[in-house]
């Protein structure tokens, strides 16, 4: 079967028709495919994205977050906008474009958009039709270089961004509007200065340029090296405070845990809040194990669980009386009885007051939800991600089935809800479309969805962009691995594929292979694979085992050893590509990140089917990875066990790529950041020097200060780039 390339973009509508609160209308576009072009690598610098979308507790106006990226500065910015959520008008910026701004929260009265920037959360007013400005925003603490004010556009629909003293936390409203919680370091008293035996001796200490650890969690990716997590002094805690929303009088400090509080969230009469911190915080032998605690708003403060789950995001029943909290048990559990799978992740409902769990509101539903959100009619709202989709879901806080809400092939997130649960905003991609806000109305439980259901198109962050593109549709691939275990996978066409002057030698084709591995690939859009697919490769992308949305047994299936169930997946994938596409198997590659280099590297030493290997991130030796990345817990309890326990040692070689590359032939691209914590660049040096020591084409790519990820747009670019050059080397046609 030869699958047609479809020449097609979606543009975006005020109002589009779905079924159950679905897939937005495909309008097509009055530019022809010949006029459009492909994807080009400098199209990755006007790429935006739209997300983070907070809606109004009226329903009416939307806020959300929108990330550029600045070519000339090699840096993303993130700046606030407003739109009213019908998609009735365009967007307004409210802040200001030369400083970041993120994490935008509405007051309970809709009158105040908070928002982090330049250190802290400011409150911005919002003008609403007849209401008088708030006089917060005059005479306040605003700085003249505030993230917001005159170099925001003129017709923004809001006022001068001010800040409350003492608040320097993410904000959380009370419901009834007159206070503000918000979680702040609280450091202890400071120790006496350190005394020294002489003067040589205070000139040597304050010569010293180096560093000394005595903590066994002294690094971690994307933070770098760290200070003493067991020191209060050097990690000062993150406290409970409340302040007047009002902006009179001084924060109260709530509790005293000595731990990091998270989470926070009201309860319905404003009196308390409950949140989730992990009382062996400072224990650095213990992994996260969180539990609920309630404080009062008169300082009270209760834990209502220790039963080595770890929880987080709680939320309130409307009566006040009900906590509903997502949780699994923690990794502590798992690796002392050297379970053979990980813990399930669940929601649980818990009595406010004494902490009884009373159910599980998911214990027959076979996926991961997302953090929780109950409803005033009695359900509790979440997300999850099911196959290749991500959806928002609901089930009775009572209990019952759960039932999906939102449907269509794409992938969102970030739901946020007005006050009485009828509408709810998101982020939405799909293959064709990077993020964007919609607005969609939600069906009472039970009710008759409306005959003609509508979704508002909030933003179209990417319209000039998309006007120019042709864009490749990927086709579903449902086939079964060896042992008959059904996998999911997708082919994005090369650019000209199906066309009648393709010729007959096929297309080179090229594997990606998602991270995790307890991630998943699907219906959202990849600037990456769309570059492939326009420099004329198809890419073959599969959910082998181990990826999340198939439910706990296929999550958990590669447990006690990676490399094995997984590489049977993904080349049956290849070989299913290859029986149903016209494909050059003499010029195929395979290609991965992190997870998705480990099994590239795994991949090399098991077969020579592929012309070309580029591995990003990736691992070749689980032994010595065991002792220098940031994350062990994997180690101890996916394989069962660090490497000086024999059981430990056994499965950690075995799936080390390293112990097979004898014989490798594949030539292979290696990218790696200097500064990788989680996978440290040694990795690479590994398997870079046993395929150089064979004779093996193979390049080592190196980028200074880059983490495992959060790169630089210019090093990102690059990457890219010398990725394209190398297939070009390797899998470009031979001349006739």
């Amino acid at each position: 079967m030869i699958l047609q390339l479809y020449h097609m973009v979606r543009t975006l509508v005020g109002w589009a028709l779905i079924a159950a609160i679905g897939l937005p209308a495909v309008q097509a576009t009055a530019t022809s495919a010949q006029q459009r072009r492909p994807v080009e690598l400098q199209d990755y610098y006007r790429l935006k994205n739209a997300g983070s979308p907070v809606l109004s507790p009226d329903g009416s106006l939307v806020a959300f977050v929108v990330t550029t990226v600045l070519e000339d500065e090699n840096r993303r910015r993130t700046a606030i906008w407003l739109a009213p959520a019908d998609g009735s008008g365009e967007p307004s910026r409210l802040t200001d474009p030369a400083a970041n701004a993120s994490s935008p929260r509405w007051s309970p009265d809709g009158r105040l958009l908070s928002y982090s920037a330049d250190g802290g959360p400011w409150f911005l007013p919002v003008a609403r039709a007849g209401a008088e400005p708030d006089p917060r925003s005059a005479g306040s603490d605003r700085r003249p270089d505030a993230p917001a004010g005159s170099d925001r556009r003129p017709d923004a629909p809001a006022g001068e961004p001010f800040r409350i003293e003492g608040v320097d936390g993410t904000p959380a409203f009370s419901p009834d509007g007159g206070w503000i919680a918000f979680a702040s370091p609280v450091p202890p008293p400071s120790a006496p200065d350190r005394e020294y035996a002489s003067k040589f001796e205070r000139r040597t200490v304050e010569r010293f340029d180096g560093r000394v650890y005595d903590w066994m969690n002294y690094r971690f990716d994307r933070r770098g090296y760290l200070p003493d997590p067991r020191d209060p002094a050097a990690t000062p805690p993150r406290e409970v405070h409340v302040a007047p929303a009002t902006g009179d009088g001084e924060p109260r400090q709530l509790t005293e845990l000595g731990v990091n509080a998270s989470g926070l969230a009201w309860s319905p009469d404003a009196r308390r809040i409950a949140f989730a911190a992990d009382a062996h915080q400072r224990d650095e032998h213990s992994y996260e194990r969180s539990d609920l605690w309630v404080a009062e708003i008169d300082g009270a403060v209760a834990r209502l669980t220790d039963d080595e789950f770890n929880y987080s995001s709680p939320s309130w029943s409307p009566a006040g009386d009900q906590i509903v909290a997502r949780g699994a048990e923690g990794l502590d559990v798992i690796i002392r009885e050297a379970r053979n799978r990980g813990a399930p992740t669940d929601l649980f409902v818990f009595d406010a007051t004494d902490g009884e769990r009373l159910r599980n509101l998911t214990a027959e539903w076979d996926l991961i939800p997302g953090a929780p959100a109950w409803s005033p009619d009695g359900h509790v709202y979440f997300s999850a991600g099911t196959g290749g989709n991500a959806h928002l879901f609901r089930v009775p806080a009572s209990g019952g089935a759960v039932e999906q809400v939102t449907q269509g092939d794409r992938r969102l997130s970030s739901f946020s809800f007005s006050a009485d649960f009828s509408q709810v905003a998101f982020r939405a991609t799909d293959p064709l479309r990077p993020g964007d806000v919609r607005v969609a109305t939600l069906a009472p439980p039970g009710a008759a969805q409306p005959a003609t259901p509508r979704e508002a198109a909030v933003s179209d962050v990417n319209r000039e962009l998309l006007a120019e593109l042709e864009l490749a549709s990927p086709e579903r691939l449902l086939f079964s691995s060896p042992d008959g275990t059904r996998i999911e996978g997708w082919m994005l066409p090369a650019r000209g594929y199906g066309d009648d002057d393709a010729g007959d030698r096929g297309f080179p084709m090229i594997l990606q292979i998602h991270g995790g591995p307890h991630g998943a690939y699907g219906n959202d859009f990849s600037f990456d694979r769309q570059l492939l697919s326009g420099n004329g490769y198809m890419v073959l992308y599969v959910n082998p085992r181990a990826s999340t949305g198939y439910g706990e047994d296929f999550r958990w299936a590669t447990w006690g050893g990676w490399g094995f169930k997984d590489y049977e997946d993904v080349m049956a994938g290849v070989d299913h590509a290859i029986s149903h596409y016209e494909i050059d198997t003499d010029r195929m590659g395979v290609t991965g990140y992190s997870y998705g280099g480990f099994l590239t590297n795994w991949i090399i030493t098991q077969t020579d089917r592929f012309a070309a290997a580029a591995a990003g991130a990736s691992i070749s030796n689980w032994v010595s990875d065991y002792g220098v990345a940031d994350i062990p817990r994997t180690k101890e309890s996916e394989f069962f066990g660090p490497p000086w326990e024999e059981q430990g040692l056994a499965n950690l070689l075995r799936s080390s790529p390293i112990i097979h590359a004898k014989g490798v032939t594949t030539p292979t691209l290696f990218v790696h950041g200097e500064s990788d914590h989680r996978v440290p660049i040694e990795e690479a040096e590994q398997m870079y020097v046993a395929l150089r020591k064979q004779g093996v084409p193979a390049r080592f790519v190196r980028y200074p200060d880059s983490y495992h990820g959060g790169w630089t747009p210019w090093r990102t670019v690059h990457r890219a780039w010398v990725q394209l050059e190398w297939w070009k080397q390797w899998l470009a046609r031979p001349a006739l």
